[in-house]
């Protein structure tokens, strides 16, 4: 199964009053008519600048473009994650509307270019990628000078798995604007993207260094220590993000999964139902929390959350890989196949999830499509010890003579727990048991006991149970395949 990793966000950053063309500059002090329907865990554009408050007092500021999430609402009064205070509702607008509304503007005024990058944004928040492609590039026609709109195109450029490009457009932002503290924090997103975690905690540290009171930079830059493997770090920077605005979901996801990897699953489920009672209506928190339940034993439970994730991100891969392993552990593997099927579909080629999709053929008895599945996951992500385990397993195990392969599945898993360092318990439990499909019982018994030496109570009697056939010299077989639980 796969972890869901601490969620981690563009900001669409919006031009500000100081780049909109004076002909428009009326229309950025203006409220758009007011739109009220919005719910709690609706996506919104602000339509105005505004400085939230809470009662009389300004606290923050949002301004004409950014897109947010409602997380509460009081009377016409709205809260937004991530931001301090309240403002109007009269200030905000569903998606499609405010792309109806900024449409106007560009039809009043083709050289709006503000009006162009705003519906350009919107577009990609809507996943419609050649469109605000289209926008991005006739406000750059307009003015190439803006860095803002530089940044955004890079952050559609991410979007679309376009690196190289994405780089190169926000490190032009950084260059029209040194000071640009989004543009810094993009970077590391990117960097995030494709794994170059120092990277993205340098470019991180730029943006904090710039803007100290932002609590995404935060969040994002313990995603990066997280993924580095620095957990007291990641955890501080969670804290932080919290003590700036404690109603940001994904510190909490973020937090969830620290004390996940301390194996902590009370606590790791308290931060995940915090996350959720912020904005109950979010893909990424009900997924984290489902997951936290899966890994409780809780399936039902677990698959109610996964399902209300699908329903509000039908296009969240994560969500679907991890119902699919509930449907897994329910037995339902037809189900479980076209889950993680739906979720390569929308993440491309994901060694984990062809991993993982082998253990749902090989449940369904179908060898010949699961040893696909685990050639594609070698091929792809060969180095993950994960991935290695669950490869080698099927090749120590599989019911079919015609699959199994003890000697490869010995080579295979060995350099799984050489990258432990000999001290994870399933990679000595494959290891024993690919020794005895060899019929070498004595290295099987060997590493059979360091596997229930090693296990955490919930595994121990398992292998304890494989412990003893392999004393008894019968290897062992069977159509239960291991997952690879590992970060996506």
């Amino acid at each position: 199964m796969l972890n869901s990793r601490p969620s981690i966000h563009f900001r669409l950053c919006p031009l500000t009053l100081s780049l909109r063309l004076v002909a428009v500059f009326v229309l950025l002090l203006m409220p758009a008519a007011p739109t009220l329907a919005q719910e709690v865990g609706d996506r919104i554009c602000v339509t105005g600048n505004f400085k939230t408050k809470i009662k009389a007092k300004e606290v923050g500021r949002v301004v004409e473009g950014s897109i947010y999430t409602i997380i509460a609402k009081q009377g016409t009064w709205c809260a937004l994650e991530g931001i301090n205070g309240w403002l109007p509702l009269e200030y905000v607008m569903n998606l499609d509307d405010a792309e109806s509304h900024f449409s106007k503007r560009v039809d009043t005024d083709e050289k709006d270019f503000a009006a162009l990058a705003h519906r350009g944004m919107i577009r990609y928040e809507k996943g419609e990628l050649s469109a605000a492609f289209r926008d991005l590039n006739q406000s750059l026609a307009v003015n190439r000078a803006n860095a803002i709109t530089w940044n955004n195109r890079g952050i559609v450029y991410k979007a679309q798995g376009d690196y190289d490009k994405a780089f190169k457009d926000i490190r032009y932002a950084v260059k029209l604007a040194p000071k640009f503290a989004h543009a810094y924090f993009n970077l590391g997103i990117v960097h995030y993207a494709v794994n170059n975690y120092d990277d993205a905690i340098k470019a991180y540290d730029d943006a904090i260094e710039l803007n100290n009171r932002d609590p995404w930079y935060f969040v994002s830059r313990g995603s990066a220590k997280y993924g580095a493997g620095d957990l007291e770090g990641a955890l501080e920077d969670y804290n932080q993000s919290i003590k700036i605005n404690k109603r940001l979901s994904d510190s909490y996801v973020g937090r969830s999964n620290i004390f996940l990897s301390n194996n902590d699953l009370e606590k790791a489920f308290q931060e995940a139902d915090t996350a959720v009672d912020i904005q109950p209506k979010n893909a990424v928190s009900l997924n984290q929390r489902g997951w936290v339940l899966y890994k409780q034993g809780k399936y039902a439970e677990a698959m109610f959350d996964l399902n209300r994730a699908i329903t509000y991100a039908p296009r969240l891969p994560l969500a679907y890989n991890n119902r699919a392993v509930c449907y897994v552990e329910l037995g339902e593997f037809e189900k479980a196949v076209a889950d993680y099927t739906k979720s390569l579909e929308l993440s491309g080629d994901n060694a984990l999830v062809y991993a993982n999709r082998g253990v749902a053929y090989l449940g369904l008895g179908d060898y010949a499509k699961a040893k696909k599945d685990y050639q594609l996951a070698e091929e792809i992500g060969g180095k993950v010890p994960e991935i290695s385990n669950a490869v080698a397993w099927f090749y120590a195990t599989c019911p079919s003579d015609n699959y199994r392969d003890g000697e490869k599945a010995i080579q295979i898993v060995t350099q799984a727990c050489e990258a432990a360092d000999w001290k994870d318990a399933s990679f000595s439990d494959t290891l024993a048991a690919a020794y005895a499909e060899q019929g070498e019982f004595e290295a099987a018994v060997k590493f059979a006991n360091k596997a229930v030496e090693l296990a955490q109570a919930d595994k121990k009697t398992e292998y304890q149970q494989r412990l003893a056939l392999f004393e008894g010299q019968t290897p062992f077989f069977g159509k239960s395949g291991k997952s690879a639980q590992s970060q996506p």
